[in-house]
């Protein structure tokens, strides 16, 4: 559940805004529709938005904001951009700097929401030099590190700098007095610490995660009639629950956490329930069937956990496959460890399905934003290049003008002729370099339009590396979940006496070792595989593979055998039938050869 619960809180936090004038007061509920997921109506209240505050640029700005925000959800990304892109037009021609601000925080947030965290930093630091000389846009400034904390508790990431960034979201929150605001900025203290105790496992980091969870719940309950919807409690409520059920906390005794644990996962669904909330409502039904199995109220929390199985495969937003698999996976634990394999088999396999559906909806999102992203870039750099064509143009113009003037000036003033020639000549010198610079300015338009095609291609090819090294690490897990389920197939077919309890520890802690080494394996060349099937001529099993998987990341023996669950002696034995196969003579080290190896 710990996924679960932690997927929605980042989402709800990218969505949620609050600020003091009408019209954000006005935004601060249709941004709510969002959470609620009621895109229709909050599609209708922006366009109601948008003709009554036409006559001022910077709530057009804003309101546009919003609309990017909108479609973004709705991974529409030719109307993301469209509406991005008509904040940034109106912002630039508008002498306030502010407005600035505003449309570049809303491009930093769809570049964050789009893994593009060199476009994120980049364009957040560009809104914050504008508000040093705005030094009371304490909201603006809050949201701003606000987006630059998430981009990396996004990914468990921890770091003081990170942490400092934290601090300002929330100082800078406080100062605004906006309640919303701050309430997200005590969350994204949570999950800071929590950040931190994913790196140091330290009991003080988890209990910090703890505090700060409870401060957001106290102040919630305590700012009911500015925060008066309930999504925010349930997201409290449910990630509170989840808290309680899967880490130490000595402030109370285990009877206790599980007595809390029960009530505020109850307490989750039930608003959830009455708000028709379904991201919601998947994640606390999931959460509160998880402790009635703990107390051992089986049939209730099948049902619990069915009802969450069935909202989490018909939901369709982001992320919505991924908590489906979560939850799939804790249904198909419940079941082996009631000895039905038929079942668990089932729910395991719908694990895996969902999973890859998935990952192949992160890429095909991922690809589209990507199609978009450079469509925009490039319409962008043509408006630029076409405006300073049209300054030249104008300028031409005015000097034609004035050679016509000259020339009907000189027919009627005769006796001034000599002057007027003299400054005939003059224009047609200005006329002559104005030409020139043209020139010039044509060219270097084309040098930075040579120099923006190879920044482009530059990143795409890193943004298809980025996408070939995930589909690298999804296979390997999916090879690893394959075996289980072979191994589950042939026992369940052969009738074998299984110990399920041992099976289900076994997997689970394969399961747990490899998500840890996952994101490092993701740092692996995907030519290694190539490059080691050349060398040894294709002798190699996709078992000789694994091994070399684990010897490139530096494991000795003794860790390779307790993540495979074999005898460190297998592991050496299998390590010299490798030097076989690739060819190697004895006094060569294999690790040595695996990790020199020129890709």
């Amino acid at each position: 559940m710990k996924k679960i619960s932690f997927i929605l809180l980042f989402f709800i936090n990218t969505v949620l805004l609050f600020a003091q004038d009408q019209l954000d007061q006005e935004l601060y509920s249709v941004e709510f529709l969002f959470v609620d997921e009621k895109f229709p109506e909050a599609e209708t209240k922006l366009k109601d938005l948008e003709k009554k505050y036409a006559d001022n640029k910077l709530n057009s700005v804003k309101i546009n904001v919003r609309f990017a925000m909108l479609y973004g959800l709705l991974n529409e990304y030719t109307k993301t951009f469209q509406y991005a892109n008509l904040a940034q037009k109106i912002a630039n021609s508008t002498p306030e700097k502010l407005d600035d601000a505003y449309s570049l925080e809303a491009f930093a947030r769809i570049y964050l929401n789009n893994q593009l965290p060199e476009k994120t930093v980049e364009l957040a630091n560009q809104a914050l030099k504008i508000l040093e000389s705005y030094p009371k846009e304490y909201f603006l400034k809050s949201r701003v590190y606000s987006l630059l904390t998430m981009m990396h508790t996004r990914n468990g990431v921890y770091s003081k700098e990170y942490e400092n960034y934290m601090n300002n979201a929330l100082e800078n929150a406080q100062l605004s007095k906006n309640p919303l605001q701050i309430f997200n900025s005590l969350t994204e203290k949570s999950l800071v610490s929590y950040a931190k105790y994913q790196q140091t496992k330290a009991y003080k980091d988890i209990e910090d995660t703890f505090t700060y969870t409870e401060d957001a719940i106290h102040y919630v309950e305590r700012n009911k009639n500015t925060l008066p919807l309930a999504t925010p409690s349930i997201m409290l409520y449910n990630n509170y629950s989840s808290l309680l059920n899967n880490y130490p906390y000595n402030k109370y005794s285990e009877t206790q956490k599980k007595e809390l644990a029960e009530k505020y996962a109850k307490k989750a669904f039930e608003l959830a329930e009455k708000g028709n909330i379904k991201g919601m409502q998947m994640a606390a039904y999931a959460s509160y069937g998880q402790i009635l199995e703990n107390k051992n109220e089986l049939k209730l929390a099948e049902e619990y956990y069915l009802k969450a199985y069935h909202l989490a495969k018909d939901y369709n937003v982001n992320k919505a496959k991924k908590v489906a698999g979560n939850i799939s996976e804790i249904i198909a634990a419940y079941y082996k460890k009631q000895g039905n394999l038929e079942k668990a088999l089932f729910y395991t396999e719908e694990n895996l399905r969902f999973n890859r559906e998935s990952t192949n909806q992160i890429l095909d999102n991922k690809r589209k934003f990507l199609e978009e992203y450079y469509s925009s870039e490039q319409k962008l750099a043509q408006i630029k290049q076409l405006e300073e064509k049209n300054k030249i143009y104008t300028k031409q113009n005015i000097l034609y003008a004035a050679i016509a003037i000259s020339a009907i000036s000189g027919i009627i003033f005769l006796a001034f002729m000599f002057y007027y020639k003299q400054k005939a000549n003059k224009q047609k010198t200005n006329l002559l370099e104005a030409e020139k610079n043209e020139t010039e300015l044509t060219l270097q338009l084309e040098k930075e339009e040579k120099a923006r095609l190879k920044a482009e291609q530059e990143l795409l090819e890193l943004q298809q590396e980025q996408l070939q090294k995930h589909a690298l690490a999804t296979s390997l897990q999916l090879n690893q979940k394959n075996s289980f389920l072979n191994e589950l197939k042939e026992k369940v077919k052969d009738k074998e006496t299984i110990n399920l309890d041992r099976i289900l520890k076994d997997e689970r802690l394969t399961d747990e070792d490899f998500i840890e080494i996952q994101n490092i394996v993701q740092d692996v060349h995907p030519n290694l595989f190539k490059r080691l099937n050349e060398v040894s001529k294709n002798k190699l099993s996709n078992l000789d593979l694994k091994y070399a998987a684990y010897i490139y990341l530096n494991m000795d023996n003794q860790q390779i055998a307790n993540i495979m669950k074999i005898e460190p002696k297998t592991v050496r034995m299998a390590k010299y039938r490798m030097k076989q196969k690739i060819g190697l003579e004895k006094e060569i080290d294999l690790q040595t050869f695996i990790q020199n190896l020129e890709l």
